[in-house]
């Protein structure tokens, strides 16, 4: 039997990693039931983990510990930890991790995107994070990523031989996005009501970084709107309305001082709601200009709401024949994507059915399996 420790301090902090944590462990611990498992929380993780089954495995212990990310107790606190501990294997689920640990370990590096917008932080947490991921690169056994893309950049990034690599995609909630989602007509009635969503709209679901190209999708939907006056479609942003991005807010603004309630700000959402908000979409756009692996468009193609999509980043990789691609720095190709999937039915329509086969491929059993494959090979 092999102790092996999974780093969960993000559960209960961010929602796509609690999900991908979460999904990963009871997907690993229905698959072994010989090695000895430790997950690592910090106390905000307390309603996520109460939903583990003590009964059901077993051979989990849980560990609650108040480590911060990039703070002095990772580097101190949580070395000691591991240190005494003495695991077999430890899985930092992102690359924060003590630099002086030197046990066997494997890392997760999901995207490279962080460096694109670290203009904003001070030069201390700058040099903390530099510091931080390139010794994980350096210094771990294994570097998962969630896809090609993202293996291509981190190894050409530090220089690393593709061999140190594995891929897994990850998974989709098939249970709560899924097509039956749309005949949930009085819930999606009542979504659109509760953030005052007056007509059909575009939606947007995510972060407001300045690589999620947000600007460049607003100016296209209000070529649109000018270009297309009857049609009252609105644009709708859900997510934290981020007041680090100012720029985003202000332009909402303008627009809407020209096209009367044309955007609409939900700011965050629960995310029983996501499905709904998906569900209820006409469209769905993804205009980013990086990514790891990209949750929001396939969410919505499972809910059978149609994408239009960029082209950059993983984008083909992981959506691949699915959307309606455009070229994500031309706004002006951006509106006549929108201009096409409002108008034309026919494309509408096959562009739903290749969605919903495209969300096949990711699921969370997978993901699983590929991650234990991972420790095996490491272990064994």
């Amino acid at each position: 039997m092999k102790k092996i420790l999974i780093d969960g301090r993000f559960i209960g902090v961010g929602d796509s990693q609690t999900r991908l944590v979460m999904e990963l462990v009871r997907g690993i611990l229905s698959l072994d039931k010989e090695n000895d498992y430790t997950l690592l929380v910090r106390p905000q993780a307390k309603f996520q983990i109460s939903n583990i089954d003590s009964e059901e495995y077993r051979n989990l212990n849980i560990k609650v510990l108040d480590i911060k990310h990039y703070g002095i107790a990772e580097q101190t606190k949580l070395l000691k930890y591991l240190n005494e501990e003495k695991f077999d294997l430890v899985h930092f689920t992102q690359f924060n991790h003590p630099i002086r640990y030197r046990g066997k370990y494997v890392i997760t590096i999901q995207d490279m995107t962080l460096f694109g917008h670290l203009h904003r932080q001070n030069i201390v947490k700058k040099l903390a994070f530099g510091s931080v991921i390139k010794s994980a690169a350096k210094n771990s056994t294994k570097i998962i990523c969630i896809s090609k893309t993202t293996m291509e950049e981190v190894a050409d990034y530090f220089n690393l031989p593709k061999d140190k690599f594995t891929v897994t995609y990850l998974g989709i909630d098939h249970q709560n996005y899924n097509m039956n989602v749309k005949s949930q007509v009085k819930k999606i009635d009542n979504f659109t009501k509760k953030y005052k969503i007056a007509d059909d709209y575009i939606l947007y679901t995510g972060m407001w970084k300045r690589h999620k190209n947000i600007l460049r999708m607003m100016k296209a939907f209000e070529q649109y709107r000018a270009k297309n006056p009857d049609n009252k479609i609105q644009l709708v942003l859900v997510g934290k309305i981020d007041k680090s991005e100012p720029e985003v807010m202000k332009e909402v603004g303008r627009i809407n001082s020209i096209i009367e309630n044309a955007i609409v700000t939900t700011g965050y959402i629960e995310e029983e709601e996501l499905p709904i908000a998906y569900a209820g979409a006409f469209v769905y756009c993804m205009p980013s200009l990086s990514e790891g692996f990209g949750w929001p468009p396939l969410e919505a193609m499972a809910c059978g709401t149609p994408v239009i999509s960029s082209r950059e980043s993983c984008m083909p990789e992981i959506l691949g024949k699915a959307p309606l691609y455009f070229d994500a720095y031309n706004v002006a190709d951006i509106a006549k994507k929108m201009k096409t999937i409002i108008s034309d039915k026919d494309i509408r329509k096959d562009l739903i059915k290749k969605g919903l086969e495209q969300v096949k491929k990711y699921n969370w059993d997978e993901c699983a399996k590929d991650t234990l494959k991972v420790y095996k090979e490491l272990l064994f």
